[in-house]
């Protein structure tokens, strides 16, 4: 027995627990935190700062010395011979077989700045990498709005529809007792069964829509969302002003970035038309030494320092410097052309809430004439003047009016915020 209860216990709990994770109600500002705390997109910032810090390590050792071993080993055909010798003597025979065992130092002592140009471009492309991961959490930010308003209106759907089945049903209990009391014909029936069918089917496809909808957002925010959870309208408050000035979308901040690359990568440009300055040493063992004439292994060193300047480099730095000059140009065109699309968006936008607004004013007339018209429909289908098709055309034009009203409302909630995410700001 206690197996048994063990089992169940495990058995139902996942489901428990996936159910109670699961939200209830949710906010569009709610939607945006999870996003930039959960979306796979936002790790790439953590390793980029990882990959920037050591690139930036890697650049600064440019200015510490560097330290080698080498070691070698050989034989050759032929020898230096002396042509000569002292009275006496023996001519000098070197051996063919060389070795050698050397620990070389070399230190930079002046580079041009270029050490310090790599770190600081490092650094700025690094700046412009997470600039880039934020442009396209942005643009995750619209599609998740897009899902959610999408959302919203279907559930403005679903109610509208409910509340339609709940009047017809109730409409259609009081034909039924007058059909039954041969006060009205039989057919009034059929037709509000008929139309009730029909908004069934509606509200099934609403229902699956929103369905599809949940699991869309649930995967963008990465957060499972219960079907039944209830999505809180947006109030913006934001003041509507098309000044371009204002704009602040990771776009602009992401070509900026772009720019100030480009302008560090002409600052170590132009450290190659400078000269590079370094001292060395060397000590080794080894045979031959710097004494040519003596056969045996002998130790032996050698410090110096040696400047270096390369005229192909001085050459090419030029013609390196009118290439990013004109990728700049390029920035600057991408620039200009995206603020002309963005300030079309924004006024866009405007325009549709100003038109919302009125649109939203003549709703409300049209709803409240809508609702005179089917109470008068009402009362005259109960005398059996009208037939029941007639009702439910003022009826679906009623719910129809509400429908419009409430689809405007969040239309409008909508606007505010592609207003405000159009401009760059964040959710208020």
């Amino acid at each position: 027995m206690k197996k048994l209860i063990i089992l169940i216990t495990l058995w139902i709990l996942p489901a428990f627990l996936s159910a109670q994770n699961k939200l209830d109600s949710i906010s569009l500002e709610y939607c945006y935190n999870q996003i930039e705390r959960s979306y796979p997109l936002t790790q790439k910032i953590d390793l980029q700062n990882k990959i920037t810090a050591l690139n930036e390590q890697i650049s600064r050792s440019g200015m510490y010395p560097e330290i080698q071993v080498n070691a070698s080993a050989s034989y050759q055909s032929d020898v230096t011979e002396v042509p000569f010798s002292a009275p006496g003597t023996t001519p000098t025979q070197f051996s063919k077989d060389h070795y050698k065992l050397s620990l070389d130092v070399s230190q930079v002592i002046y580079d041009g700045g270029k050490t310090q140009a790599l770190k600081e471009l490092e650094k700025g492309q690094g700046a412009a990498e997470d600039a880039g991961v934020k442009t396209d959490l942005w643009n995750i930010r619209k599609q998740s709005e897009q899902v959610y308003f999408g959302i919203l209106m279907l559930q403005k759907k679903k109610e509208s529809v409910e509340l339609l089945i709940a009047e017809i049903e109730n409409q259609l209990l009081m034909v039924q007792s007058r059909v039954e009391n041969g006060v009205l014909l039989p057919s009034n029936a059929l037709v509000l069964e008929a139309e009730l069918l029909k908004i069934k089917q509606e509200r099934m496809q609403v229902e699956y829509d929103l369905k599809a909808s949940f699991e869309v957002l649930s995967e963008i925010i990465g957060t499972q969302i219960s079907e039944d959870a209830k999505l809180m309208v947006p109030q913006s408050k934001v003041s509507i002003d098309e000044t371009v000035s204002e704009i602040k979308r990771p776009e602009l901040d992401l070509l900026s970035k772009r720019r100030n690359t480009l302008l560090l990568q002409q600052k170590l440009n132009k450290t190659d038309k400078l000269p590079k300055i370094s001292a060395f040493g060397t000590t080794a063992y080894g045979r031959p030494g710097l004494n040519v004439f003596e056969d045996d292994l002998q130790t032996y060193w050698i410090v110096g320092v040696k400047a270096q300047w390369s005229f192909r480099n001085w050459n090419n730095s030029g013609k390196r410097s009118e290439v990013l000059e004109l990728q700049k140009k390029k920035l600057q065109y991408d620039e200009d052309s995206f603020l002309i699309g963005v300030k079309n968006e924004i006024s866009k936008s405007v325009q549709k809430i100003e038109q919302l607004r009125e649109q939203i004013t003549l709703d409300e007339q049209v709803l409240k004439l809508r609702e005179r018209i089917t109470a008068e429909k009402q009362q005259q289908l109960d005398q059996g003047v009208i037939t029941s098709t007639e009702y439910l055309t003022e009826l679906t034009a009623e719910n129809r009016a509400k429908l419009d009203l409430e689809i405007r409302k969040i239309q409008l909630a909508q606007a505010y915020i592609e207003y405000s995410t159009n401009k760059g700001n964040t959710w208020n």
